[in-house]
């Protein structure tokens, strides 16, 4: 994709998030702050700190562990880049699992079962799980990033919902056959 046509995809992507009632009703959620490919989410993170939510973003720490940093600023005097080329706050304040509402989570590529390509690294395989029951995992990325099927194994972590540019969907569940 293009500058111009990523830029305009996000904005309909982060309009759709917004109207998401999820969203709309969450009090702490995990966002990302984007490599060059994938959505940018930077002015939905900082409408949400405007409004007092709790915003989080990804720390993978020296031993391999993701957790919740939080996210105070997007200023980027208040950021730093890790050793994987991502942006994270220079102050360390982990947020618990349990604290997190919805969760939204970057990838390669997505199918309709919600299931996802990461990078390679399966931090999110692992640390999704570990959410409480209620949060809610979103996929986010462009359209030309959703694919028939991602070929996936029992360890991979799927998320419950999509978001695309014309709304945010339920991932289908998948058949037990």
């Amino acid at each position: 994709m293009d500058s111009a046509n990523r830029a305009e995809e996000a904005v309909a992507i982060r309009r759709s998030i917004r109207a998401w009632p999820t969203w709309v009703g969450a009090r702490s959620v995990l966002g990302f702050l984007p490599l060059a490919s994938e959505v940018d989410l930077r002015p939905l993170l900082a409408e949400a700190l405007q409004r007092g939510i709790r915003v989080s973003v990804p720390l993978v720490t020296a031993d391999g562990i993701f957790q919740p940093c939080l996210l105070r600023s997007l200023d980027p005097r208040d950021l730093e880049t890790d050793a994987m080329g991502i942006a994270v706050p220079r102050q360390r304040e982990m947020v618990p699992a349990e604290q997190i509402d919805v969760a939204l989570v970057p990838g390669v590529a997505f199918d309709a079962f919600g299931r996802r390509l990461g990078r390679g690294g399966g931090f999110y395989d692992r640390y999704l799980p570990s959410l409480r029951r209620e949060a809610a995992t979103l996929g986010v990325c462009f359209g030309c990033q959703r694919v028939p099927e991602v070929p996936a194994v029992t360890h991979d972590a799927r998320v419950e919902w999509l978001a695309s540019g014309t709304g945010v969907v339920a991932a289908q569940p998948i058949s037990p056959i």
